[in-house]
């Protein structure tokens, strides 16, 4: 998941290392240095100008985070290579991920997760935020929107040039496409366990687990499944689970990132309104994505209300007969009122489907038609035998 490649922690040394003469430009930045002032500064900054919530000192070492900086940034000479290898893997996840999807295998999908990189340039971006560089914060921005329209891109191709049923729309793409509040507490989690791992480099065994749980990619490629069939408005729901993701992640990253001191107390001191003004943004990224889910939320849990009375009234026409409910589709957006479909297996017969139609019709308000699939199984007979002694 974390893309490591040589960036600034490697080209930086410890607090206070001295670059050649006539290279600093190649062998360190402007942030950098004043990172290392600050953290000389340390014991020396007034605690009434740190935010309230970095007061008590949990400050990691500066090599500590370096080895932090330069797993999630890279500049200089290592700055393309690394691009180039971040979208290389970006399009095999994303590949892997849409012939899953395509193929509604579960084990497939998540082995796209594992190879997926989107997770570093993200927490790049809370690590950005924290740390008040613009610069970084635009770069970290551009490389997460080019990451998902590649995926995007890519997913819709493999579904344009395959062939296979239209009508019917993949369990493993349907899946993504209603998020709800409960994604949102897996994403915000997720993405704490991930800036946790990242600052935390012992509890890197971790890895695997965080990136099957975020699950970034297979959102994205979802999304031009549904948007190369025309599906739009299942495609901008599988969009809302990525942006639902990508929105929580960026903030509770950043939560964990103050919480185990990676932004020193004298940078905080220095950007203590631009840091407040990062938290706010991230938050209201995180409420803007909360009123759609909570309507998705609340139409599931009607959906699974109204279906469990319409089975219970299915049940109740059945009478007790042998009979078997295999599936249950009901459809209310019909041009000629709802369709209820019945598939159902068994030794008795149904009873006639009209009862039925009326008393759903009572429920829902309009006429609608029930349509009645049964398949008759023979009824086995036991034989008993006599033997005489």
């Amino acid at each position: 998941m974390v893309d490591g490649p040589s960036g600034l922690g490697s080209r930086v040394g410890a607090v206070g290392s001295t670059p050649p003469e006539g290279d600093s430009q190649e062998y360190t930045s402007r942030e950098i240095e004043d990172l290392e002032r600050e953290e000389r500064e340390e014991d020396f900054t007034p605690v009434a100008r740190v935010p309230w919530f970095l007061r008590r000192k949990r400050d990691l070492s500066p090599q500590d985070r370096r080895a932090v900086l330069d797993q999630l940034f890279s500049e200089g000479p290592d700055f393309v290579p690394s691009l180039y290898r971040h979208f290389t893997l970006m399009a095999l996840s994303s590949a892997i991920a849409a012939f899953g999807m395509l193929n509604d295998s579960t084990a497939v999908v998540i082995g796209a997760m594992l190879v997926a990189p989107l997770m570093t340039p993200i927490i790049g971006l809370s690590a950005a935020t924290v740390m008040g560089w613009p610069a970084r914060q635009l770069q970290t921005v551009v490389i997460v929107a080019a990451s998902s329209a590649l995926a995007i891109g890519i997913a819709a191709a493999i579904e344009l040039v395959q062939e296979g049923d239209e009508s019917l729309i993949p369990a493993e793409v349907l899946s993504r496409t209603e998020p709800n509040l409960l994604d949102l507490g897996i994403a915000i989690a997720a993405g704490a366990a991930g800036a946790y791992v990242t600052v935390r480099t012992k509890a890197g065994g971790a890895l695997p687990g965080v990136a099957i749980a975020v699950a970034l990619v297979p959102p994205l490629t979802a999304c031009g499944i549904l948007y190369a069939r025309g599906e739009t408005g299942l495609g901008n729901g599988a969009l809302l689970l990525f942006l639902t993701n990508l929105a929580a992640i960026v903030l509770s990253a950043m939560v964990v990132l103050l919480a185990t001191g990676f932004i020193p107390r004298a940078r905080a001191a220095r950007i203590n309104v631009r840091l407040r003004l990062g938290l706010a943004i991230a938050v209201l990224a995180v409420i803007g994505v909360t009123q759609p889910l909570a309507r998705y939320t609340a139409n599931e849990i009607s959906s699974a209300d109204r279906r469990q009375q319409l089975t219970a009234g299915i049940e109740d026409w059945l009478g007790g007969r042998d009979v078997e409910i295999q599936d249950v589709q009901l459809d209310e957006g019909g041009d000629n009122g709802w369709e209820l479909a019945l598939r159902l297996v068994g030794t008795d017969k149904p009873p006639a489907a009209q009862p039925l139609a009326e008393n759903i019709a009572n429920r829902i308000g309009r006429p609608g038609t029930v349509v009645v699939d049964f398949v008759q199984e023979e009824r086995e007979t036991a034989r008993a035998e006599s033997r005489s002694s």
